[in-house]
């Protein structure tokens, strides 16, 4: 049998020098990750504050009733979940409101009423298509 001389082989055929700067740049690497790691810990975490009003939504500064979602409309002081789907209701049958004043027509809705929301509520007038010049 011919056997033949084994032969080691050599995995980074590198100098000395080329193996240390390799080393230094992987090193340089692994050093920029782990800043850029613990910076974005540190740095990337606002600051947290606790409320005692958890589930606050913001407000609009005023809702406008013609255009207002049934949910929508219970954020205002006064109006409960019944209230507002008659409000819905109203609207649908009888087109948008004119003034504030009208929700006085939809039933469970007095002048009282009226004037607890009126700071945070407005009827917008209705949209109309503008006229074209052969209409």
């Amino acid at each position: 049998m011919n056997r033949r001389p084994l032969t080691s082989t050599r995995w980074f055929s590198l100098s000395g020098r080329e193996l240390l700067v390799l080393g230094v740049g992987v090193g340089i690497v692994l050093l920029a990750m782990i800043l850029a790691r613990a910076s974005g810990y540190i740095w990337g975490h606002g600051e947290v504050s606790v409320s005692e009003e958890a589930d606050v939504l913001l407000q609009p500064a005023r809702l406008d009733i013609n255009a207002a979602e049934q949910y929508e409309l219970e954020v205002l002081e006064g109006i409960g979940p019944k209230t507002a789907r008659a409000i819905v209701q109203y609207r649908n049958e009888h087109g948008p409101f004119a003034s504030l004043e009208e929700l006085t027509e939809v039933p469970g809705i007095g002048p009282k009423t009226v004037e607890k929301i009126r700071p945070r509520a407005m009827c917008a007038p209705p949209s109309t298509p503008a006229k074209r010049d052969g209409d």
